[in-house]
C-alpha cells in the first residue's frame, strides 16, 4: 500500500505548533530553577488584577463610544463624513508609539491642555500617567475602530425593511429595538471580545503611560522579566498565565466571529424616518462634538510633525526608514505565504475530503496565535538560537517571523473564504482536467485570490512596519526601526523630533492602510 504524502498545509500547520512549543519548553527549561507561580503570587495577582481592570474599563468605553458615534453617524450625513470614515479605518492600524506621543502632546504635564487651563488662569497640574493615560490612549485607538464596524454591520440592514419601517409609521425607539439593534447585537460580543484582547495584551501604551511597575499588564511584565531582570522562570510563568487567559477569550472571540453570514440586499442609500426627529438630531450632535474634541486634538498633535520634517534628515532616520519597510515586507509576505498553505489544507479537509472537523482545525491555529504573548515566545526562539548567532543578527529574524506570525490571524480571514470560493466554483472542472499545485493556483486561484491577497500583504505590512513590541527587546544602535527611534526621541525628550518621526509612520501605516482597503473592496 503506497502511503499518501501529506498535504503542503498540514507540515506548515505542524511547524507553527512546534515552533510555539518548542520556543515555550526552551523558555521553561532555562528557567525551571527559578521563580514559580506561588513565589510570585503577591505580584502576579496585582499585575492581573490591573490588567483586568484597565482592559475591562478600556472595554466598556470603547464600545459605549464607537456604538454611539456609529449611530450618529448612520443617521447624519454632513461635510466632511467621508474623510472622518476614513480616518477611522485607519485607526486599526494607528502605531500605540504614535498614540503614546498624541496623548503626551495634548494631555501631558506641558502639553495642550495645560497650557489652555494656564491661558484660563488655572494652573492645576495634570497627570496622565496611570489609568487615565492608559484609558485614554486605549479608547482613542479602539472606539473608532468600534465604530467602523458598527457604522458597516448598520449600513447591511436590508432595504426592504426600511421601507416596511417607514410604512407602519417606525419612531426612533421601535426602529432602534426592531432595525438597528439586532445588527449591533450580533456585532457587540465579537468587538468586545476582541478589544478586550488588544487592552489586555497592551504594552507600548501601558509601558510608557503606566507611570510605573505598580501600574503593568502581564505583556509589560514578562517584557521587565526578560529585559530587567534577566528572570526567564518568572517570564514563562507570567506567560503561563496569560496564554490561559487569552486563549479562554480567544475561543470565544473564534465562536462568535465564525457565524454564517446574514444576507444583504445591494441598495442605494436610503434615508432613515428617525433622522429628522429632533432629539435624535440634538443627541447625535452631542455625540460627534465629543468625537471631534477628543478625536480632532490627538490627530492634529501627529500632524504638528509637519513643521518638524527638516530637523530630523539624519542618517538614523534613513537607516530606520529601509529597516521598518524590510521587516514589514518580509513578514507581509511570510504571512500570506503561511495563510495560503493553511487555507488550502483546510479547503482540501472540507470540500475534497469531507472532513469539516478537522478543517476546523486548520481554521483555529492562526485565532490561538493571538493568544500567544509574542515576547515570551520571541524570549524562547532566542534562547534555540542563541548559540548560533549574536543578538542583533538574532533580533533581525526573529523580528519578521514573530510580526508575521501575529499578522496571520488577519491574513488568514482574508484569504481562507476565497480559496474556499475558488473550489466550490472551479473544483470539479479543475480536478477533471488534473490541474494540481502551482498550476492550480495560477489558474484557478489566482483570478480570485489576487485582490484579497494582496489587501491582506499591505495590511499585513502596515500592522508590522508600526509595531514597537518585540523590537523592545533586541532594539539598539545596531538594529534600529522606525518606531523605536521615535521611542528613543520620547525618552530624551525632544518631542519635536518625535512628532515628524510619528508623522512618518502614520503616513506610511495610512497609505497601506488605504491601499489594503481599496484592493479589498475592488471587484474581481
Amino acid at each position: 500500500m503506497r502511503l499518501k504524502p501529506p498535504h503542503p498545509g498540514s507540515l506548515v500547520a505542524l511547524a507553527i505548533l512546534a515552533l510555539v512549543a518548542g520556543g515555550f519548553l526552551a523558555l521553561l527549561q532555562t528557567g525551571s530553577e527559578g521563580s514559580n507561580l506561588l513565589a510570585i503570587g503577591p505580584y502576579l495577582l496585582r499585575v492581573l488584577a490591573f490588567s483586568l481592570i484597565q482592559a475591562g474599563i478600556s472595554t466598556i468605553l470603547s464600545l459605549s463610544f464607537g456604538v454611539a458615534l456609529a449611530l450618529a453617524l448612520t443617521r447624519r450625513r454632513f461635510l466632511g463624513r467621508e474623510p472622518l470614515l476614513a480616518l477611522l479605518g485607519t485607526t486599526m492600524v494607528m502605531p500605540t508609539i504614535v498614540v503614546v506621543f498624541a496623548v503626551l502632546t495634548v494631555y501631558g504635564r506641558s502639553g495642550w491642555l495645560a497650557q489652555l487651563l494656564i491661558g484660563f488662569g488655572i494652573d492645576a497640574p495634570l497627570s496622565i500617567f496611570g489609568y487615565p493615560g492608559i484609558l485614554i490612549a486605549h479608547v482613542f485607538l479602539n472606539a473608532p475602530f468600534v465604530a467602523k464596524i458598527a457604522l458597516d454591520a448598520l449600513g447591511t440592514v436590508p432595504a426592504e425593511q426600511w421601507r416596511l419601517a417607514s410604512s407602519l409609521g417606525f419612531g426612533p425607539s421601535q426602529i432602534f429595538r426592531h432595525l438597528d439593534w439586532p445588527v449591533l447585537r450580533a456585532e457587540i460580543s465579537g468587538l468586545a471580545s476582541l478589544v478586550f484582547l488588544l487592552c489586555f495584551k497592551s504594552f507600548a501604551i501601558v509601558l510608557a503611560l503606566g507611570g510605573g511597575p505598580g501600574r503593568a499588564t502581564l505583556e509589560v511584565a514578562i517584557y521587565e522579566a526578560l529585559k530587567v531582570d534577566l528572570d526567564f522562570a518568572r517570564a514563562a510563568s507570567l506567560s503561563l498565565v496569560q496564554i490561559a487567559i487569552c486563549l479562554t477569550i480567544t475561543l470565544l472571540l473564534h465562536g462568535t466571529l465564525a457565524r454564517p453570514p446574514v444576507a444583504t440586499t445591494l441598495r442605494g442609500a436610503i434615508p432613515r424616518p428617525d433622522a429628522a426627529d429632533r432629539r435624535l438630531r440634538a443627541l447625535d450632535f452631542v455625540v460627534l462634538s465629543i468625537g471631534l474634541l477628543f478625536i480632532g486634538p490627538l490627530v492634529l498633535s501627529i500632524l504638528t510633525g509637519f513643521s518638524h520634517i527638516g530637523a530630523i534628515t539624519e542618517l538614523d532616520l534613513l537607516q530606520a526608514l529601509v529597516t521598518s519597510l524590510g521587516i514589514a515586507a518580509t513578514a507581509a509576505t511570510l504571512a500570506c505565504c503561511l495563510a495560503l498553505f493553511l487555507g488550502a489544507a483546510a479547503r482540501n479537509r472540507r470540500i475534497v475530503l469531507r472532513s469539516p472537523r478537522t478543517a476546523a482545525l486548520f481554521d483555529l491555529i492562526p485565532s490561538l496565535l493571538l493568544a500567544m504573548p509574542p515576547f515570551a515566545l520571541t524570549a524562547g526562539l532566542y534562547l534555540i538560537v542563541r548559540p548560533f548567532a549574536d543578538p542583533s543578527l538574532a533580533g533581525l529574524a526573529l523580528l519578521p517571523l514573530i510580526n508575521g506570525l501575529a499578522s496571520l490571524p488577519f491574513v488568514y480571514r482574508s484569504v481562507a473564504p476565497r480559496l474556499m470560493l475558488a473550489e466550490e466554483r472551479y473544483g470539479r472542472l479543475s480536478s477533471a482536467l488534473g490541474l494540481e499545485g502551482l498550476a492550480k493556483l495560477r489558474i484557478v486561484d489566482w483570478p480570485l485570490l489576487q485582490r484579497p491577497l494582496g489587501s491582506a500583504f499591505a495590511l499585513a505590512m502596515a500592522l508590522s512596519f508600526g509595531d514597537f513590541g518585540i523590537i523592545a527587546l533586541f532594539g539598539g544602535a545596531e538594529l534600529r526601526t522606525l518606531p523605536y527611534l521615535l521611542y528613543e526621541r520620547l525618552g530624551a525628550y525632544r518631542f519635536e523630533e518625535a512628532s515628524a518621526i510619528g508623522l512618518i509612520i502614520v503616513l506610511v501605516a495610512f497609505f497601506l492602510a488605504r491601499l489594503s482597503g481599496r484592493l479589498s473592496y475592488a471587484r474581481d
